[in-house]
């Protein structure tokens, strides 16, 4: 990455570690205990875990994120000065550090710092394939520093990933524990369902390392899709669905089940899988193995359970390539957009049971308070 980390060596800006400047008011969440803590009590580890808010890992003790200094809105990953932007002794991101270095100048996040203990840290993503859009085929934009995404979690003002389109991250080699071929794996992410794209393909999740070549892809969709769809008709936008590559399904194992996202064949609406438009704070799950699939979801702030839109037959071989992706489609598909809070890949198949204590502990946290 182009320059040095803001105080040298690595340090975080801010000062190497210093907690100083983090709170802005009391916390009404505790966050000594993240959802990937859930995840590995429960046999089923992140192996990427990611946020700008906050550290969702209790044992992680390194940077959130880096931001570039000096940068533009169409910086695909060079210049400026990079710096590391440390957690506070509570875990939330030092909003201070941010303000320090991107006053009066614009900033892009640069890296997305692996929480997981694997490294498998995500810088931006590289050009694919131009069968994407009229984008893919070139290298994608670092996601700008700016108030759109300014939020309160907890009492804290912290800084959500706002991304516009043609920006996007994601790793050009196998991931560190990433899930390969039929081995198991999970997904979590928060969003934001007032703010999603209605193009192809805002992802996260497991992809082939390299973009300008198709591989089966196991990645969370948000948004509205050219295939599958959920309840509500074509206006209720966006939801969670799986993209599998070569389409993107809301639910269904066969060609015209309810949620079925193939690129041919019908595509009836999956009554089960509820609309998030409008849900500020939209929690998915996808979760695999060599057989079957599950896709649930939940708003955060009404929802006491996790709705399961569909758990049954996958509808294709899973082939898991080990990359990891956050913004855009495994062909470098980058015309659509969204707001990513948090969210983690895990190894293996998570219960719902955890999935349920994940709900329960991003509730307790605050979002928006």
């Amino acid at each position: 990455m182009g320059g040095k980390s803001a105080g040298g060596g690595g340090a975080t800006a801010g000062g190497g570690g210093a907690t100083t400047g983090g709170a802005s008011g009391g916390s009404t969440g505790d966050n000594k205990m993240g959802p990937c803590d859930i995840y590995e009590a429960a046999s089923t580890p992140c192996v990427g875990a990611y946020s700008t808010i906050r550290r969702i890992r209790a044992a992680y003790t390194g940077p959130l994120f880096q931001v570039r200094s000096g940068s533009n809105a169409m910086n695909t990953g060079s210049g400026g000065m990079t710096h590391d932007i440390a957690q506070d002794a509570d875990g939330f991101a030092l909003m201070s550090a941010i303000n320090a270095v991107c006053m009066n100048t614009t900033c892009t996040v640069s890296l997305l710092y692996d929480q997981s203990g694997k490294g498998n840290n995500l810088p931006v993503a590289k050009k694919g394939l131009t069968n994407g859009g009229q984008w893919a085929g070139m290298d994608d934009f670092e996601t700008v520093v700016n108030s759109k995404g300014q939020l309160n979690v907890g009492g804290r003002s912290v800084w959500a990933l706002y991304m516009a389109e043609r920006q996007g991250y994601r790793q050009t080699k196998e991931g560190e524990g990433v899930p390969l071929g039929k081995a198991p794996q999970g997904l979590y992410m928060l969003a934001d369902g007032t703010h999603a794209g209605t193009a192809c393909c805002w992802d996260f999740g497991n992809v082939s390392p390299d973009p300008t070549r198709y591989g089966v892809m196991n990645t969370l969709f948000f948004g509205k899709a050219f295939w599958g769809r959920g309840a509500g008709g074509e206006d209720a936008n966006p939801w969670f669905m799986a993209d599998f590559e070569a389409g993107v399904w809301a639910g269904g194992s066969k060609a015209g089940d309810p949620g079925w996202g193939a690129l041919e064949g019908a595509h009836p609406p999956n009554p089960n899988n509820p609309s998030m438009k409008g849900v500020k704070f939209a929690l998915g799950f996808l979760k695999t193995n060599q057989t079957d699939w599950a896709l649930r979801m939940a708003d955060t702030s009404t929802a006491t359970t996790v709705a399961t839109a569909y758990k049954g037959g996958l509808p294709k071989g899973m082939a898991n390539e080990g990359a990891i992706v956050l913004g855009v489609g495994g062909d470098n598909s980058n015309n659509s957009w969204g707001t990513f809070y948090e969210g983690a890949v895990l190894a293996g198949f998570p219960t719902d049971d955890a999935e349920l204590a994940v709900l329960q502990n991003i509730k307790a946290l605050g979002y928006g308070k």
